[in-house]
């Protein structure tokens, strides 16, 4: 969870040109102790790029319910660096804007986590008379946008959004992730952070932030870049936006529940944020048992009630056990012919058993990061291709697999006529957090199974008792309709059960389906599908092998 710290510095971009940064006389670092500053930044112009910190008017923005930091953290005055270019990012060109400052622990205890938050002033009753400071526009952190030619650019606040820092691959004109750019974590659970406004205001903290991942030594500093995306019309430079202000507020998460934490592979720690989640969650660590052709669960952890897990992986059966090589034809090298490995499946449901999603292991740069099961250590470094299908399927493999639980990143790139898997080993204690993607909405058949045999006489109803699986929080009326002519279906809708924030209700629904074939259906057998929807839109079907007697 968050944790308290004090309001630190607002952030004012000035865009002009591009050209290289060039330095300027460093003035003395100014320590934030409550107060909002304003950070100034020129990027080109006669003298080259530009930054300097001052400090605004005082204001009485303080955070609550958070655990404080020792102290303010301390802003050198000056940037480090500062870019900015145009990409084309699809059919839209954006101009990407970032600077680096350094970040100085000056109290005598450490800071863990240090998480930089932008934050929403919003004029609460519309009277900039009684207004302690100015706000920013339309719930954005963002406020004293202007254009190039000097007009106010208030209009295109909703368009800037604060991101992690990009540079440019000369070669393509494709903005990339900047490798040494401060981590930008989303989705993040913010319901312990408050933020006491100034008079005449409310505060909305944004849902992500800049991340200073580990342990911030009293006395110690390091490089923290803020970066900005907005939209341009390179047609009309005359329009876009020369400057803006963007305000943050700092906290820290002294467990790493949120943010994240070296990563053990071995290990599932972290907490989840869903509405439902609070009483009799699990997590259902699941294979396939090839051999079986069925899905095993190896375990099922409960939840903590505020969403909290912190479990050990199984060692995989068996049966879920697989060639790490998909394909026979290997060019590299590799220390062992082959290896058995085998991935889980953590699946967030219910304690009847319902979806409601799938939890994912990320790195502090968004990839996705995949926990591998090997029944021994293998190291491979090389490629496999397999041209059985209608196109090459080539896998290229960097790895280095210890027996037991390893972490990898998998990559996938595609073309008309090839794919292509990477697979690259991560090391033990690689920074990493859990997202919890939730299920879509989607109504499961957990009974009958897939293909059963529905047996009808013409003219008489057949009652089929099912087992409905809710996921993804599915809720309210479904419609149900099959695609047989003559063949009916009641009730033809269902009323499917809510889930509160108080805790779950039961999503696995039994019912009974009364089914019913009229005189003109033939008698014979033929396949039948029953599909739910909800809205006008699909949300599940299944198939059941109907015969029809007179």
């Amino acid at each position: 969870m968050f944790k308290r710290a004090s309001l630190i510095p607002a952030l004012t971009l000035l865009l002009l040109g591009c050209s290289a940064p060039t330095s300027t006389p460093p003035t003395r670092p100014a320590a934030s102790s409550g107060q909002v500053y304003a950070l100034d930044i020129r990027v080109g112009g006669p003298q080259g790029a530009q930054a300097t910190l001052q400090s605004l008017r005082p204001t009485q923005l303080s955070a609550q319910r958070l655990e404080a930091t020792p102290g303010d953290v301390q802003l050198g005055a000056q940037a480090v660096s500062a870019v900015t270019f145009i990409s084309r990012r699809g059919t839209q060109d954006v101009r990407h804007v970032n600077t680096t400052f350094l970040v100085t622990n000056p109290t005598g205890a450490p800071i863990t986590n240090l998480v930089l938050l932008p934050v929403a002033l919003n004029d609460t009753d519309g009277d900039p008379n009684n207004n302690a400071m100015a706000p920013t526009i339309a719930g954005t952190p963002f406020r004293r946008l202007q254009r190039f030619d000097g007009q106010d650019a208030s209009a295109q606040a909703p368009q800037l959004s604060a991101t992690r820092a990009q540079d440019l691959d000369l070669q393509t004109g494709v903005a990339r992730p900047h490798p040494q750019g401060t981590p930008f974590l989303t989705d993040l659970d913010l319901r312990g952070v408050q933020v006491t406004p100034p008079a005449g205001l409310s505060v909305t903290t944004q849902s992500g932030g800049w991340l200073v991942p580990g342990t911030l030594a009293p006395g110690a500093s390091v490089p923290v870049t803020f970066a900005v995306d907005f939209p341009v019309d390179r047609q009309h430079p005359e329009t876009q936006v020369f400057s803006f202000s963007l305000l943050f507020t700092p906290a820290q998460d002294t467990t790493g529940s949120e943010v994240g934490g070296p990563t053990d592979p071995a290990r599932v720690v972290g907490t989840l944020h869903h509405a439902t989640l609070g009483q009799g969650g699990l997590v259902e660590e699941e294979y396939v048992d090839w051999g079986a052709g069925e899905t095993v669960v190896a375990q099922r952890v409960p939840l903590a009630a505020d969403g909290q897990v912190d479990f050990t992986l199984s060692t995989p059966p068996a049966g879920a056990l697989s060639s790490l090589f998909e394909c026979s034809d290997f060019v590299g090298d590799r220390s062992q012919p082959d290896a058995l490995i085998a991935t889980p499946r953590l699946r967030v449901s219910s304690r009847e058993g319902d979806l409601l999603g799938v939890l994912n292991t990320v790195g502090l740069d968004s990839s996705s990061l995949i926990r591998l099961y090997a029944d021994r250590d293998i190291r491979v470094q090389g490629r496999c291709e397999d041209t059985s299908l209608d196109l090459t399927l080539t896998y290229v493999d960097q790895l280095d697999l210890k027996k037991g639980w390893n972490l990898i990143r998998r990559q996938g790139s595609s073309t008309d006529t090839q794919y292509t898997i990477q697979r690259t080993s991560i090391p033990a204690g690689t920074w990493s957090r859990l997202t919890f993607p939730t299920g879509g909405l989607w109504v499961g058949v957990a009974s009958p199974a897939w293909g059963s045999d529905l047996l009808l006489r013409t003219g008489q109803p057949k009652a089929v008792p099912f087992d409905l699986r809710q996921s993804g929080a599915i809720s309210g009326p479904v419609t149900l309709h099959v695609n047989v002519p003559g063949v009916t279906v009641n009730p033809a809708t269902l009323n499917l059960p809510s889930l509160t924030g108080q805790g779950l209700t039961a999503q696995a629904l039994q019912t009974t389906l009364t089914f019913q074939a009229d005189a003109t259906v033939p008698t014979g057998d033929s396949p039948m599908t029953l599909t739910f929807r909800k809205d006008g839109q699909e949300v599940g079907r299944t198939v059941l092998w109907m015969t029809v007697t007179p």
